[in-house]
């Protein structure tokens, strides 16, 4: 593990840390949002369940406050209670109670009219005409009716609970002459209403716990019709809360279930599911945000490693672009200067090394150059006074011969002694274009006897420099000879004369010739190394030409691909204090 993360970059070890952080972010936050989200729905839940409670309460007080109302009134009518007092005391006289009852039945919204005697027995029913003289005496409600109080509660009939309220008849101010109950069923219905407000569940179960009046009759296992017990597995996945119902001596007669549909897990489960869907989409944003900076932040630090490897490998002239003012354009910054050192460095290890060369070669040249130019002048000098005095076509041939060798001999001395004992620069303010034109004259010959143009570009803003003239000729004069050498038949040379930043000029020369490989482009300018077949070149132009312009405080850089020609630059400062 160790070794892979070793190997990897320092943009993926980025990104491997934060996702692993939001792993562990996750992996906490799921467990912590599930406990508050999870005892949060619960208290909600279970506070709903008690505003159910409550409100059911408070039902059953209106509804029971209702009855005993309703019942006030109804003890009240004038038509009940003259049908009541001639049917009791004038033995059924005049129109029967029922009458009476079953319009009040109709009108009002009310389960059961019952309509007694003085000694409590039932004169009439309205939902069940076929009822009467059933003994009610020892009914609590009847009784207390009887004492001529109101009283109401709950009761358990074979219909199921029900809210009824007994009042007396008083046919005049002291003399009562009957009872009246009245009472509201609490069947499905009526459950079914209070379900409407409080969108839960109610079920009503007797003192044996079988189900009395339930809204959940056709909603699965808990549908009771005929009054078996509930079990805990009818219950499964629901939330319920019991209160009691008790009788007008606050007995508990019945229970009743307030239900509700558990949807915390549903909802806890959807809680995780988004949760972990928003976490995996800012993780996957993240994450794609920080690999695009990263991308950016990290692009300057390859420009680095880059920069370093060309370093390395030799290219002091690279530079990396400055784009930040942070930490790593100041590395940047900093990578430039060590690099602009380091070339600087080279270029003086390159003059050392040129100097220590022309050190030697002057004492090799000084040394041979009396010992040979006296002998090679002599042997020329008699060879040409042969060459006079002879007709012999054969001797004559041979002299010819021998005067071009010595004479070869005799240049290359020169070029040694040339090179060894480079002069400085004698400047004066020169026309750069002048100067040029002055070396394409003396190479035009050469061009055109190989069917070569000389083409020239300059730039109108170019102004006179400061130069030693004749050195610079010469430089020209072996660059042009170089191109043209190039170039096998026909062909063409461009010169370009411009001005460059920092107030240089630039002489740029560039052939479609045969070009130069890239194995020894950096010594061709080394004295003595040449291309050129044996007798055709001492490999000292391109080598007088690099010192002369290192005089001059400039340089020449040489660009170049096998087969696709060459362009060499020559910059020269502008000034008069150059070189």
């Amino acid at each position: 593990m160790k070794d892979l993360w070793n190997k990897l970059s320092i943009r993926y070890k980025i990104i491997s840390i934060i996702v692993i952080t939001i792993l562990l972010v996750t992996v906490t936050i799921l467990p912590v949002v599930s406990y508050v989200v999870r005892n949060a729905l619960l208290k909600q839940q279970q506070n709903h369940l008690e505003s159910v409670k409550n409100l059911v309460t408070k039902l059953f007080d209106d509804y029971q406050s209702k009855v005993t109302n309703y019942t006030k009134l109804f003890s009240n009518d004038r038509e009940i209670k003259d049908s009541l007092f001639y049917h009791t005391e004038l033995s059924g006289e005049r129109e029967h109670p029922l009458r009476a009852i079953t319009r009040l039945f109709k009108s009002f919204d009310v389960s059961t009219i019952e309509i007694g005697d003085i000694r409590g027995r039932v004169v009439a029913v309205a939902e069940a005409p076929d009822r009467y003289n059933d003994d009610r005496v020892h009914d609590p409600l009847i009784k207390s009716a009887l004492q001529g109080k109101v009283m109401s509660g709950i009761v358990l009939t074979k219909q199921g609970f029900i809210i009824k309220a007994s009042a007396p008849i008083f046919y005049n101010e002291n003399q009562i002459i009957g009872t009246i109950t009245s009472g509201i069923l609490l069947d499905d219905s009526l459950l079914s209403k209070i379900k409407q407000l409080s969108n839960t569940d109610l079920v009503i179960l007797d003192s044996a716990g079988s189900v009395i009046s339930s809204t959940m009759k056709t909603q699965g296992p808990i549908a009771q019709t005929d009054s078996k017990p509930l079990s805990e597995k009818d219950l499964s996945g629901k939330l319920l809360i019991k209160f009691p119902l008790t009788d007008m001596s606050n007995a508990a007669i019945s229970t009743i279930m307030i239900i509700q549909e558990d949807r915390l897990p549903g909802i806890i489960a959807k809680t995780h599911l988004t949760l972990l869907l928003l976490l995996l989409t800012i993780s996957a944003g993240s994450v794609f945000v920080l690999f695009l900076v990263l991308n950016r932040v990290m692009r300057p630090v390859v420009k680095l490693r880059e920069g370093a490897e060309k370093i390395g490998n030799g290219e002091f002239g690279h530079r990396i672009e400055v784009v930040s003012k942070d930490e790593i354009g100041e590395l940047s910054e900093g990578f430039n200067r060590m690099a602009a050192n380091l070339e600087k460095m080279r270029s003086i290890e390159e003059r050392l090394y040129q100097s220590e060369r022309l050190a030697a070669i002057g004492k090799f040249a000084a040394g041979i150059a009396h010992e040979i130019n006296n002998p090679i002048g002599n042997v020329i000098g008699i060879a040409k006074l042969r060459l006079k005095n002879t007709e012999d076509t054969a001797a004559r041939e041979d002299l010819e011969s021998i005067i071009k060798d010595s004479g070869r001999c005799a240049s290359i001395i020169k070029d040694l002694l040339v090179y060894s004992r480079q002069s400085p620069p004698k400047k004066e303010l020169t026309d750069l274009d002048s100067l040029v034109d002055g070396a394409v004259k003396t190479v035009m010959h050469q061009a055109n006897s190989k069917n070569i143009e000389i083409l020239r570009e300059s730039d109108p803003g170019l102004h006179d420099i400061f130069t030693d003239p004749l050195q610079m000729s010469q430089v020209l004069s072996n660059m042009l000879l170089n191109a043209i050498q190039s170039i096998e038949s026909s062909g063409k040379i461009i010169i370009r004369t411009s001005t460059i930043s920092n107030n240089r000029a630039e002489i740029c020369i560039s052939d479609n010739g045969i070009g130069i490989e890239d194995g020894i482009k950096d010594k061709i300018f080394y004295p003595f190394f040449t291309t050129k077949a044996v007798g055709e070149g001492t490999g000292l132009g391109l080598a007088i030409s690099y010192g002369i312009v290192q005089n001059h405080g400039g340089e020449i850089i040489a660009e170049s691909g096998k087969g696709n020609g060459s362009t060499f630059r020559i910059r020269l400062p502008m000034g008069e204090g150059n070189g």
